[in-house]
């Protein structure tokens, strides 16, 4: 992927990071003679009412609530001008230093105009970049007649965070005539003739510069907050309404639709996905691949004509209340056009999100000659039904209730150990992660919470009996935070089991939703939600895990990205502190073995073929993200684009290999040998026949293997183990 596809992937692909603003009227600007293009109209954001009671008080709340308050003062408003440009145009591929010079008034006056809802002057910096994305693409379909050079020797930056700010308009068009030449050679290479290149590429620019076009004051309102939000800490955000329902939505791992994933396909909305026992599923007529044209409310509304509209407002206009009825009109799968299109009727219901949910196996364990049976459990987040528990609905859906459910199952299967992966879990609910704690450890502290007063509560697991008393262990990575890490630190600080992979994220704050539409005299207002840092989080033990994370009993080896990924990578991440320990029970029988643990660990990776193979796919990682620029010559390119493909192709055949010796199958792997970049970005793929499962595969995971391994050698422990106290 180019720059300018990351940039526009993501601002204009998300809808959490969606930019958008209306243009002014008229029409668009045709472009000039190659490699010149007419300047785009400046755009101009007119603030709604809503928008400008959103800003004050989203900007009282930030001032008077976050736990750690900040001044809207200059160095504030520095802050965020700072961050909304970064934020826009992280590449330095849109922005001049001029630009800069124009916008230094609001370096010391962006925050005040924002707490007195002055929306107007802050939307600058959003309506330069629309108007220079917009001449970016018209500069870069000008040069599509003539094609490219490929025999110079010149090379495009792909990490340009850290250059110089463009002075002129030629810098700026030398930087988007590399992106362009860039976007011809990855499909040169790929085997596109000129032609289809061009047909591709004329394609891919209308389709931005469209969407560019369709953008609302809605999406550019929000990224505006979002920057203001996030330079009080990295994990405060603003949510314009349609936002914050998708974050509900993920946290309750349900919403009331028909079950469908959609995505945007050559201007068409395109099925790609059915959700197993949806009502989608159910009706026998949608089918993946399968294009929504229209939308129709009701058992006879009118239907809306949805060609070239965004997927987020198509999906609005599906999803709706439980019990009421949705009509599509459907181009089936396979024809062209809009011929032989299909009504379909469906009553919407509540769908719930299986595939995000927590899930569980059973493998068997062989070491020394002993054969041990360890229960996984799958952990993608801490979710919770929130709607459902506050309706009082006896049944609601949470993490605590499936994994209770999970280890009865182990426990009739005599499951000797039970490891918990919880590998780029990004947390969730602070009271799933008592919950969870406590099917391990029973009654106790897990976790204490300082508000922004300073005062501090502790988070006990529910007065309830462990469901799972025997051996047990947490297998994390640099992605595992926030719940994930009060849950893992628990276990450690407790000694109730052990902690395997790599240092966790270092995320040790909370945050709550602020609905801001409750705070306006009229409640119908759609004002967004606030989710804003109130607390931090301590262990038991007084330490904080804010930057520090959890460090790992037994260490897997570092994937080499906390620079990239991880709180230490933000410049306003909080600091790390502590407080008092509270009193709380410990064994200290793990503690003592851990050694053992880690000798045996070491013992067995040195003779494991498919650990060798994951350091060796590892060191390829780091090698390709520490890539900064990328020749532009075609023979270097390519001589580059061959041995990567030989070296994939090496590894592939090494997986195999190791596969086809243990008698395992790999459903991840593709039958073919690997072809390297197609070119193409993601909405220009067709979909294929058949989805490869995301799930892990703990027969071919190494990293699983090892901490099944691992927690099986738990297992020779007495359950009832001498307690000390912490």
């Amino acid at each position: 992927m180019n720059l300018r596809t990351a940039i526009v992937a993501a601002l204009l692909a998300i809808p959490a990071s969606v930019l958008a603003v209306t243009p002014a009227p008229g029409p668009a600007a045709p472009p000039g003679p190659a490699g010149q293009t007419t300047p785009v109209k400046p755009l101009v954001l007119v603030p709604t009412s809503d928008q400008i009671q959103a800003s004050k008080l989203a900007s009282e709340f930030l001032e008077r609530f976050h736990y750690h308050p900040v001044a809207f003062d200059a160095a504030f408003s520095a802050s965020v001008l700072d961050l909304l440009v970064k934020t826009l145009d992280p590449s330095r591929s849109y922005f001049t230093t001029g630009d800069l010079a124009q916008w230094a008034p609001l370096r010391s006056t962006l925050a005040t105009d924002l707490r007195q809802g002055n929306v107007a002057p802050a939307m600058a910096p959003v309506n330069r970049y629309l108007q220079r994305a917009a001449e970016d693409i018209r500069y870069e379909q000008t040069l599509l007649a003539d094609g490219f050079d490929f025999s110079a020797k010149e090379s495009v930056d792909i990490d340009r965070k850290a250059a110089p700010w463009p002075t002129s308009d030629d810098e700026l068009h030398d930087l988007w005539r590399k992106n362009a030449k860039d976007d011809w050679l990855r499909l040169k290479l790929a085997g596109e003739t000129d032609k289809a290149i061009r047909t591709t590429l004329s394609r891919r620019y209308a389709s931005t510069l469209r969407r560019l076009q369709e953008t609302t004051p809605s999406d550019a309102f929000e990224i505006l907050m979002t920057a203001c939000a996030n330079s009080t800490d990295p994990h405060t955000d603003y949510f314009v309404p349609q936002t914050a329902s998708e974050f509900a939505s993920e946290m309750s791992l349900s919403l009331e639709g028909i079950g469908a994933y959609l995505r945007e396909h050559e201007d068409a909305i395109e099925v790609t996905e059915l959700v197993p026992g949806s009502p989608a599923t159910k009706s026998g007529q949608i089918h993946v691949g399968d294009r929504i044209v229209g939308v129709g409310q009701g058992k006879a509304g009118a239907f809306t004509d949805v060609i070239g509209w965004r997927s987020e407002d198509v999906v609005t206009l599906i999803r709706g209340k439980a019990g009421s009825t949705v009509r599509l009109e459907l181009a089936p799968a396979g024809t062209v056009g809009d011929t032989n299109l299909k009504h379909v009727s469906i009553v919407r219901r509540k769908v719930s999100m299986e595939d995000q949910a927590a899930s569980s196996t059973v493998v068997h364990s062989v070491d020394k000659g002993v054969s041990r049976t360890v229960g996984i459990i799958t952990v993608p987040s801490f979710y919770e039904d929130f709607d459902a528990y506050r309706a009082g609905d006896p049944k609601y859906r949470s993490l605590t209730r499936d994994v209770a459910g999970m280890l009865v199952d182990f426990k009739a299967k005599h499951v000797d150990s039970v490891l918990l992966d919880l590998r780029d879990d990004g947390g969730g609910s602070l009271d799933e992660a008592a919950g969870l704690s406590g099917l391990f450890m029973g009654e106790g502290p897990v976790v204490q919470v300082r508000n922004a007063h300073g005062d501090v509560e502790v988070q006990d697991a529910p007065e309830e009996p462990a469901v799972w008393t025997g051996p047990m262990g947490v297998l994390v990575n640099h992605g595992s935070a926030s719940a994930s890490e009060i849950f893992a630190a628990a276990i450690q600080d407790r000694g109730r089991g052990l902690i395997i992979g790599e240092r966790t994220f270092g995320k040790g704050t909370v945050q709550n939703l602020q609905d801001l539409s409750k705070y306006s005299a009229d409640p119908k207002q759609g004002l967004g939600e606030l989710k804003m840092t109130i607390a931090e989080f301590f262990r038991i033990n007084g330490t904080s895990t804010q930057l520090a994370g959890v460090t790992p009993d037994v260490a897997f080896p570092d994937q080499g990205n906390e620079a990239l990924f991880g709180e230490s990578s933000y410049d306003n991440a909080l600091p790390n502190s502590r407080i008092a320990a509270v009193p709380f029970d410990r064994s200290e029988a793990l503690a003592t073995r851990i050694a053992d643990f880690r000798k045996d660990h070491e013992d067995r990776i040195a003779h494991s073929e498919r650990w060798a193979l994951m350091l060796d796919e590892l060191k390829s990682f780091q090698k390709s993200i520490a890539i900064k620029s990328e020749s532009l010559n075609f023979a270097e390119r390519k001589a580059s684009r061959d041995a990567d493909i030989a070296a994939a192709n090496s590894l592939r055949d090494r997986r195999r290999a190791i596969d086809k010796k243990e008698g395992v199958t790999n459903d991840t792997d593709d039958a073919d040998a690997v072809k390297g970049d197609d070119g193409l970005v993601a909405t220009e793929r067709k979909l294929p026949a058949h989805s490869p499962s995301d799930k892990v595969n703990p027969a071919t995971d190494a990293q699983v293997q090892e901490a099944a391994q691992i927690v099986g050698d738990e297992a020779p422990a007495s359950p009832s183990m001498p307690v000390a106290q912490g």
